[in-house]
């Protein structure tokens, strides 16, 4: 019987110790996103695509040609295909 009281007792311990260690975890901000739009696209990208729309532009300077979305096309997050070429 006294068993079981300390199997309870070391149980009950062992869960607050961990708890305790727990809430002490330090937890980093959140990031706020880029407003980053498909016609404007990511900043030193050639290619881009959020998986519905894909664009492409030559040089900075020019007007991106874009792709159109699909009926059912659920966007993600925009993603750089390819980065722009080095200015010579």
């Amino acid at each position: 019987m006294r068993h079981k009281h300390l199997i309870v007792m070391a149980a009950i311990f062992a869960l607050t110790v961990g708890a305790t260690l727990a809430a002490e975890l330090e937890i980093p901000p959140r990031q706020a996103p880029e407003n980053v739009s498909m016609q404007k696209g990511p900043p030193n990208c050639s290619r881009w695509t959020d998986d519905c729309v894909n664009c492409t532009r030559s040089t900075e300077d020019e007007a991106p040609v874009c792709s159109n979305m699909g009926v059912a096309c659920q966007p993600k997050a925009i993603r750089c295909l390819s980065p722009a070429a080095p200015v010579k």
